[in-house]
């Protein structure tokens, strides 16, 4: 019979089982495998983004040897194609109201560490901008140069003696016994496999997936342009599920932008030139010629552009006048209307202009749009907008409750579509991935202290009910983590830069425990 290890002591009451579950797994690690290749002495980071060189350097600041791993042929995957504005909401408590269903424990994390982690990423050389406020007054954040912050934090993962291996992607993870070993990874038709006790998947969410994002997030992934990377397929959610993670809520959830539809033609570079930002202000139809969301909701127009992806072929149109054709849009940094429509126009799209409503539904016919029945929204939108009876539509319309009434009119055609996914792996707040049979749910947790300190990086109090048990050595950041946002958004680059410089301190962190 085997003996129980004297390290396997019953858990004393409200002990802290995440961390006690660590120690266990590391003195079961020190006492089961003894002599351990010196390859194994060191975190492999899968992926290049923004969330994988960020951990990836703050590890090798903590003087532990980092292996990066790039499926692309250059770093930056996402990031560089963002705007580059590193935010979040000003308050904690507006996120809880515009966000209840995500997770509150890491919603804190992000909210309470971006300060320190923007600090942290300019003083590796990445130039930032000062402080403002954004997104309509919710939100604070700092303006970076994507290529150049991705340059300087490369520059310094060489400075500090990082291993980077470009075109290099995750196959699976290598567990015994419920601990990680490695990675195996595949370069062309090889697949070789790679030592390492801490690994840290960034590997970007699986909006590049079509048999993913019909599991889980829409019926038809044709629906969606893929507005984003074409390397971020999932590779880190399923090799992590293979070995019994937890996935997150919200895995039918996503953020992106409408984009000028078909026949248009654009580069990967003008994503953000043909994104439709004005759609809130908008009246937004289906094929069918019908209102399909209250255009209003949410912080942006990306919860309008989920809702667009559920319709027929994820297309529509969004139906303006000549008063919001001369409205700056804030979400597109400050840039009129006008020229996003003629940006649209230009590459492609179809884009209609008529001097009455009645004109404009006629000249959508040939784009299959229902004229009467087109006429008869429109009509209905304006007559109980301007009657103040605008509680009456169907769908509702909360803000931006404005006639459209100023010729000309414009239709320009739009298409939904994905930049990343918001679920995925379920971490705990040191980025660890939970385990799928040892966790109950964070929804209920809600931190009780400040989330993370520079001289206690890893410590959070977060209330006695709050039990989860770690895939040992395994830790997520960016969009391979699961419900930070959840529907609404609460943006991308600062819960990338937050998780990442606490999946790199952790991983490091479970390193130097378990070699010394």
């Amino acid at each position: 019979m085997t003996m129980l290890s004297p390290h396997l002591r019953p858990f004393s009451r409200g002990e802290n089982r995440g961390s006690r579950h660590e120690w266990i797994v590391i003195d079961l690690c020190k006492t089961q495998y003894g002599m351990v290749d010196r390859s194994e002495k060191r975190v492999v980071v899968c992926g290049g983004g923004l969330a994988g060189l960020t951990a990836a350097v703050t590890a090798l600041e903590s003087g532990v040897p980092v292996t990066l791993l790039e499926k692309g042929p250059e770093l930056g995957g996402n990031t560089v194609l963002s705007g580059g504005m590193i935010w979040t909401f000003a308050e904690y408590d507006r996120i809880r109201a515009a966000i209840p269903d995500g997770d509150p424990v890491l919603q804190w994390l992000v909210h309470d560490t971006i300060d320190a982690a923007r600090a942290w990423l300019a003083r590796q050389g990445a130039i930032l901008g000062p402080d403002q406020r954004c997104h309509d007054d919710i939100g604070r954040g700092r303006q970076m140069q994507p290529p150049q912050a991705i340059a300087a934090l490369a520059d310094k993962f060489t400075f500090l003696g990082g291993e980077l291996r470009l075109e290099t992607a995750l196959d699976s993870l290598i567990a015994r016994n419920g601990v990680i070993h490695g990675v195996r990874v595949a370069r062309g038709d090889r697949v070789d496999e790679e030592p390492a006790r801490a690994v840290v998947l960034a590997t970007g969410g699986f909006q590049g997936n079509p048999e993913l994002l019909s599991r889980y997030v829409i019926r038809d992934p044709d629906n969606l342009y893929l507005r984003s990377n074409p390397w971020s397929t999932g590779d880190g959610f399923l090799a992590a599920t293979q070995v019994g993670a937890l996935t997150s809520r919200g895995l039918d959830n996503f953020y992106g932008h409408a984009l000028a539809a078909p026949p248009a033609r654009f580069t990967k570079l003008q994503f953000r030139d043909v994104s439709q930002h004005y759609g809130q202000q908008s009246i937004a139809v289906n094929l069918l010629g019908e209102r399909f969301a209250d255009e209003s909701d949410g912080n942006s127009e990306d919860t309008l552009n989920q809702r667009l992806g559920h319709q027929p072929q994820g297309r529509g149109f969004y139906i303006i006048d000549r008063e919001l054709m001369d409205c700056d849009e804030p979400h597109a940094s400050g840039i009129v209307t006008r020229v996003i429509v003629e940006r649209a126009k230009a590459s492609g799209a179809p884009v209609v202009l008529a001097d009455t409503i009645e004109d404009l539904c006629l000249k959508l016919v040939p784009f299959g749009i229902p004229e009467i029945r087109l006429f008869r929204e429109i009509s209905e939108f304006n007559r109980l907008i301007e009657s103040g009876r605008a509680d009456e539509l169907k769908p509702a319309r909360r803000r931006h409750r404005k006639s459209l009434s100023r010729a000309p009119f414009h239709a320009v055609g739009v298409k939904a579509s994905i930049t990343f996914t918001m679920g995925g792996l379920q971490i705990d707040e040191r980025a660890r991935v939970v385990r799928r049979t040892g966790g109950s749910s964070p929804s209920a947790a809600m931190p009780t202290t400040r989330a993370f300190t520079e001289t206690d990086a890893l410590s959070i109090a977060i209330g006695r009910e709050y039990r989860q048990t770690a895939i040992a050595g395994l830790y997520a950041a960016g969009c391979d983590t699961g419900n930070i946002s959840h529907f609404e958004y609460m943006g991308g680059l600062a819960p990338a830069l937050a998780t990442g410089r606490v999946a790199g301190l952790s991983a490091a962190g479970f390193i130097k425990k378990l070699f010394g």
